[in-house]
């Protein structure tokens, strides 16, 4: 800044970014500072005197508009939007349908469960071919058993008496245990037969059940009652299962989302004033607050999010529009400030007395492009030379 510029600033505060080599994303806004200087043809110095002005510390911030409890609407399954109900800056109420996919292959899914569920109910009844085809095999199994019985008791019989060979008397023992050994297979196969038939009965009442409820994915419904701020996908548009679809928020308030960086989030507190300047109104202010500080780290943008409200009512104004911001951190009413191009390396000045150059170190306080704060090693008295 000239010093024509600096002499012209009127004694409103005006807000000046930061050198980001010194000290990234801090501002100073400054009140009244007039610096004079000349050139002397003999000395060949340009000289300026350090004043008092009151002076506001600031963190630099980049965000945007968005409304209060914003949430994005993300499709959950595949396919084309076949109808969307709602458009831009339309009011929704909780639970109302917004958009619908198509859900041909949900229908083709449920009809083939459908005829699952039906073959299980007759597989699983009582008089089903495979259940009677058992029950006939139990009860030729029985007769064969008893018939095998009776032959055997009366072997028992006749071998005291030796009217049958001991051949004859064992062949008879062994058909009645086989005979007996293929019943009990027999039942159990029918009830294993019938647990089976049953449980793939229940698996099928499920299935048939998932089936239907797999519909609910393909109606995007709103979540409270919402405005819609954003639409992002329109009907005939394909999705897939995450796309973004809309943003929707509370209907009655917005906030300004900011990013601050990682080297100065340690400063930030509730309640501390955010200037504010909307990309689509340039050189005019609004005034917030910090509200919220959400305490991780957003890799995405390598920044920490910070919230903050408007103190007047703003929820005319569009989702997504892009802003900078100011965020005050201290003010003093009266600084020692001189103009930054005069300070050296190792925060050391020229100064002139009595016609003699001197070398000061100075205690620097607040830092920016033009300005520097001067907390001890110099006073108003002093002439700087460059």
């Amino acid at each position: 800044m000239s010093s024509k510029n600096i002499t012209n600033m009127n004694k409103s505060e005006r807000t000046l970014r930061v050198n980001t080599r010194i000290a990234p994303l801090v501002s100073i806004i400054l009140g009244a500072v007039a610096f004079t200087g000349f050139f002397s043809c003999k000395q060949k110095y340009i000289e300026a005197s350090p004043k008092m002005a009151p002076v506001t510390e600031a963190v630099f911030a980049s965000g945007s508009i968005e409304p209060v409890d914003a949430y994005t609407l993300t499709s959950i399954s595949d396919g084309y939007i076949t109808k969307a109900y709602v458009q831009e800056n339309d009011l929704v109420k909780d639970g109302q349908i917004l958009f619908r996919i198509d859900s041909r292959q949900q229908h083709t899914q449920v009809d083939i469960a459908q005829n699952n569920l039906r073959y299980a109910q007759i597989s699983a009844a009582e008089n089903s071919p495979n259940v009677l085809q058992i029950k006939a095999q139990i009860e030729a199994s029985k007769l064969k058993m008893m018939n095998d019985s009776v032959t055997f008791s009366r072997y028992q019989k006749l071998i005291k008496t030796h009217s049958v060979s001991q051949q004859d008397y064992d062949n008879a023992q062994l058909n009645y245990q086989s005979s007996t050994n293929t019943y009990k297979a027999n039942m159990e196969n029918l009830r294993v037969t019938l647990n089976s038939l049953r449980q793939n009965l229940e698996n099928t009442k499920a299935q048939l059940s998932n089936a239907q409820a797999g519909f609910q994915y393909f109606d995007l419904t709103s979540i409270g009652s919402s405005k819609v701020y954003q639409i992002f996908k329109k009907q005939g548009d394909f999705v897939k299962k995450g796309d973004q679809v809309a943003q929707l928020g509370n209907p009655d308030s917005i906030v300004v989302k900011l990013d601050v960086d990682e080297s100065n989030i340690a400063k930030i507190k509730l309640g501390q004033v955010v200037l504010v300047e909307l990309n689509t109104e340039k050189n005019v202010t609004y005034e917030a607050s910090i509200s919220k500080i959400y305490p991780h780290f957003n890799d995405q943008s390598q920044s920490y999010k910070v919230e903050a409200r408007f103190k007047k009512d703003m929820s005319q104004l569009i989702s997504g529009t892009q802003l900078q911001a100011n965020i005050v951190i201290s003010k003093k009413e009266s600084a020692l400030l001189i103009p930054h191009a005069y300070v050296m390396n190792g925060n050391r000045v020229k100064v002139l007395k009595n016609d003699k150059v001197d070398t000061v170190s100075i205690t620097p306080g607040i830092v920016s492009d033009e300005y520097i704060e001067v907390l001890s090693g110099l006073t108003t008295t002093d002439k700087l030379i460059k």
